[in-house]
């Protein structure tokens, strides 16, 4: 047991020690921010903060919709699926095509896609391949909207997964080379 105030500091992250705060308490060392001088922080931590910065600035910016803390971005180009993963990774180094996880963020997802409702669904690629059973985020695969007689794959080629099939909202396993629109999704940083 430690007597109050002798307790060791534990950060929530590092980042904590980058930004010069520890949790509860104010700042226990100066950060400057902008372009002034900065001689008062030691030399190894000046570097790592602008690059803190500069890669917090790039996950932070969303240009479609931010659902529990991940930024869902609906791209209408129809391209092979790894191409459209491949995209995804151009919006942030942690994007992948969406995984769907439960029906309320499908249900949003189609609602992306179809701009409530006012659009025509096109076929979408998801971020799943039927080989592996698996989301390419890592994500648990725990919900689906298979439709009735998929996931069906007859041949040794990749499957992956597509929305939109018959203009319903199911999903089916289809070639991966085939060219579909996409949802890509990263985790963002508020």
């Amino acid at each position: 047991s430690f007597r109050q105030g002798t307790e060791p500091l534990q950060f929530e992250t590092s980042n904590d020690i980058l930004s010069g705060f520890r949790p509860g308490v104010g700042p226990f060392m100066p950060v400057r921010d902008g372009d002034g001088p900065s001689n008062y922080i030691p030399a190894s931590l000046r570097q790592q903060n602008r690059l803190a910065k500069l890669n917090e600035q790039k996950t932070t910016q969303c240009k479609g919709e931010i659902i529990s803390g991940r930024c869902y971005t609906f791209n209408p180009t129809r391209l092979p699926f790894l191409e459209a993963q491949d995209s995804c990774k151009r919006l942030s180094l942690n994007a992948e095509l969406a995984s769907v996880t439960s029906k309320d963020l499908h249900s949003r997802l189609v609602s992306m896609v179809t701009n409530g409702g006012k659009k025509e669904p096109v076929m979408t690629w998801l971020g799943g391949t039927v080989k592996r059973g698996s989301w390419l985020d890592g994500a648990e695969w725990g919900y689906s909207d298979w439709m009735p007689g998929q996931p069906s794959i007859h041949t040794d080629k990749p499957a992956c997964v597509e929305m939109f099939r018959m203009d319903e909202t199911w999903w089916s396993a289809v070639d991966c080379d085939l060219k579909r629109a996409s949802i890509c999704s990263y985790s963002v940083v508020v």
